[in-house]
């Protein structure tokens, strides 16, 4: 394959520590003040584009404070219509509303003594908003039906991908409650804003899922990092992630990742198109070897069957990652059960 030049052993450049890769000054800044606040009962308000690191900031503050003994709760509050959110944040009586046969504990009082992570806190209802100004001003709550008063003891972290104080100029976002949340604000830069970030990201990654999948990857090529150092990663983190997991998957039986391995944003499309890739995967007419001496057929149905495995059986989500077709996929399940082969199924 292509993208030959200086490799880049994974081993000498992943750094795992807590679980934060960070090389940028930005970010190792960023991170000596979030670990300060941690030490202080503070609500912080994180913001950032999705997919930038906002759940793993926040579970660096957990784990840096005082709190870190007792397990850190989390709701995502744009996952739930109002109707149901009032009930996982503050918890019911039996007997509350239709449907309530029992006492529901809600994620208020299971982070006692303990942080609450709020995700996505700007998409709540207006309705909504109100309560959780009262209970965050009071540290007091009742569960719904619920006559006994509860006090809270629990540090609030808040996070939204949004200009909070946009949405609140916008009138779809209370301005007490940005307040109340926005004590101590923090912007996490997006990972265009991080480049020195990108290199040590991509070698965590790609070693973590080389040591997933069983496979022999120890090293990237420069060419390779070199070009993800030039990619804008309109997904951040989260799309960098994707990257790394579809270039172990088309590096299998390989030792090192090249740039023939990477399909960024845009990618796909040609790659489903491409007499290389493309062809590799579709026709079972191809005769050809790979470096190894590993039949082409073999190394076909490993990757397929590997990419089925890591989506649950998901076909449309192994078409997208392959950069194939739905119906290709489909021709494949049916051309390996016919054959008596094994094939991970949703």
């Amino acid at each position: 394959m292509g993208g030959s030049g200086q490799i880049i052993v994974i081993e000498r450049e992943v750094e795992r520590g807590a679980g934060i890769v960070a090389r940028d000054p930005a970010m190792r800044a960023l991170l000596k003040i979030v670990e300060n606040v941690a030490k202080a009962p503070s609500t912080v308000l994180l913001q950032s584009e999705s997919g930038a690191g906002k759940e793993v900031i926040s579970r660096h503050i957990h784990n840096c404070s005082p709190r870190s003994s007792m397990e850190m709760v989390a709701i995502n509050c744009a996952a739930l219509p109002s109707s149901l959110l009032e009930s996982e944040l503050f918890g019911h009586e039996r007997g509350a509303f239709s449907g309530a046969v029992d006492r529901h504990i809600g994620v208020f009082e299971r982070a006692q003594g303990s942080t609450l992570l709020l995700d996505e806190v700007s998409e709540i209802s207006p309705e909504m908003q109100a309560k959780l100004l009262r209970v965050l001003q009071e540290r007091k709550m009742y569960r719904v039906g619920g006559r006994s008063e509860i006090s809270l003891d629990i540090r609030v972290i808040a996070t939204t991908n949004r200009d909070l104080r946009e949405y609140v100029d916008q009138g779809e976002f209370r301005l007490d409650l940005y307040y109340r949340l926005n004590v101590f604000p923090i912007r996490i830069p997006a990972l265009r804003e991080r480049p020195d970030d990108v290199r040590p990201l991509m070698l965590h990654y790609s070693a973590k899922f080389a040591d997933q999948f069983g496979s022999a990857i120890d090293g990237i090529t420069e060419g390779a990092l070199g070009r993800l150092e030039s990619y804008p990663w309109p997904g951040n983190i989260r799309e960098l992630v994707n990257v790394a997991e579809r270039a172990a998957i088309l590096a299998m039986g390989e030792t090192v990742i090249t740039e023939d391995h990477l399909v960024l944003d845009g990618d796909v499309a040609i790659a489903a198109q491409d007499p290389g890739f493309g062809q590799m995967l579709e026709d079972d007419d191809l005769v050809s070897f790979l470096p190894g001496s590993e039949p082409l057929t073999d190394v076909r149905r490993k990757i397929i069957l590997g990419t089925l495995e890591r989506f649950d059986g998901n076909r449309t989500r192994t078409a997208e990652a392959l950069g194939v077709s739905l119906r290709t996929i489909r021709n494949k399940i049916r051309h390996y059960r016919a054959r008596g082969i094994d094939v991970p199924d949703s």
